[in-house]
């Protein structure tokens, strides 16, 4: 591991856990207009490191841990009001949407030979919610008012190849999830993918005018024009066309699955792409995976194989809960709770960062769940010598990917060639060129 490596991971957490960038940051959203004990600067950064150490289970537990960072002696009542202020949830929200764009790289990348290397980026969108107290349901109105009558929901879109989050945008759970889609034009030459919750039709057909491709989830009750069908031994269903898809379920196959082009009437015209249909046995209902990608480069197995991908926006999910601390805290103040929910997102993008910059320095497959879990252990030398020893700053990160390297690695790199994340040739950036 290079010298110079060190250096360049130095200056970009100095950059993002600047003491001037983040009290202006502070001053800029009105959380803080005179300097005092609790600077924006000290509070962020003893956020994060309480986050994204152990659980933490009240307030008490982050002003306990905020005094022993800071080495400061603030009482509880006035650590409170802080949190209790409009700004804070303004102030954490900021912070979180600089960290998204300065702690993300290019941790991934498909081999030349797949056909998914065509894509500049591959977004990936789906929501995760959870309950907060009760108390907060005027604010966060929850979906399922009998058993959580208070949620809130986080739509988020993940870029496959950074492994890290593009946008988080957080919301009562009653809020609808399609509304929350990467705009259309922003697709061109991307791939982006999401369950059924974000099929709309309009919203396809805008991704493929715009260049971008798609793989979405499709729901059983949707009832298209058959344009053309065959099963996956190239037997063409002629019988199948010109009927709509509901008509011909009872006689779609289990042993074989089928590649179908499609069409909906739309206003100005209509709407033709292409329908993946696979029987799961385990659910025992019909996969159904809509997609405008081309069977001459992408086959069935591909596009299948393609989708299982999305699965890894729902282990950053777990991720975020299990080892960022992001759940709810006894508190009926909607700043803090919305606050704190930031708080422990940045945790999160933090400790992602840290292990895709522990595998491209050393040059090893680094788990990111494995990062979440045992980071705390080196994370707490790096924010002390970020506030108390600048200078002891290169020497700590050094030590911290040298942990991690012995630590972290991912635990069967074959087997993801063979059944997980790189059977499509996904690789750690090092190893794809």
């Amino acid at each position: 591991m290079e010298q110079g490596q060190v250096s360049k991971l130095a200056r970009q957490f100095k950059k993002t856990f600047c003491e001037a960038g983040l009290n202006a940051l502070g001053k800029a959203v009105g959380f803080c207009k005179r300097r005092r004990d609790i600077t924006p600067y000290r509070l962020c950064l003893g956020l994060v490191e309480v986050f994204a150490a152990g659980k933490v289970e009240t307030i008490a537990d982050i002003h306990r841990a905020f005094n022993a960072r800071c080495r400061t002696d603030v009482q509880y009542k006035p650590f409170h009001n802080q949190l209790a202020k409009a700004q804070f949830p303004e102030f954490m929200r900021a912070m979180c949407t600089q960290s998204l764009e300065q702690l993300a790289c290019e941790a991934l990348r498909f081999t030349p030979t797949s056909p998914f290397a065509r894509f500049e980026r591959i977004e990936l969108q789906d929501g995760t919610s959870f309950a907060v107290k009760s108390t907060l349901r005027e604010s966060f109105p929850g979906r399922f008012r009998k058993v959580s009558p208070a949620a809130v929901e986080l739509h988020v879109t993940l870029d496959l190849l950074s492994e890290q989050a593009s946008r988080i945008v957080l919301t009562p759970d009653t809020d609808s999830e399609a509304q929350y889609l990467p705009e259309p034009e922003s697709l061109a030459a991307c791939l982006v993918m999401g369950d059924r919750g974000y099929f709309k039709k309009e919203y396809l057909r805008d991704v493929a005018a715009h260049g971008g491709s798609f793989i979405i989830k499709g729901k059983a009750s949707m009832n298209p024009a058959v344009v053309l069908a065959a099963s996956e031994d190239g037997i063409e269903r002629r019988r199948w066309c010109n009927k709509g898809l509901r008509a011909i379920q009872g006689k779609l196959l289990k042993s074989q699955r089928m590649d179908m082009d499609v069409q909906w009437p739309l206003k100005g015209g209509s709407f033709r792409c292409r329908l993946i249909v696979s029987w799961n046995p385990e659910t025992k209902d019909y996969q159904y995976l809509l997609t405008n990608l081309s069977r001459a480069e992408f086959s069935i197995d591909d596009i299948v194989e393609g989708y299982r991908l999305r699965w890894q926006i729902e282990l950053m999910f777990k991720e975020w809960k299990s080892h960022a601390n992001l759940h709810a805290f006894d508190t009926s103040n909607p700043y803090i709770a919305e606050g704190l929910i930031w708080s422990s997102l940045c945790a999160a993008i933090l400790k992602r960062y840290c292990a895709h910059m522990a595998q491209r320095f050393t040059q090893l497959p680094i788990s990111t769940q494995k990062v979440a879990k045992c980071i705390q252990f080196v994370l707490r030398d790096i924010f002390h010598a970020l506030m108390h020893s600048p200078r002891r700053l290169n020497k700590v990160i050094m030590h911290a990917l040298q942990y991690l390297s012995k630590n972290a690695q991912r635990a069967h790199p074959i087997r993801d060639a063979l059944t997980g994340r790189s059977k499509l040739g996904l690789r750690p950036v090092y190893e794809a060129a």
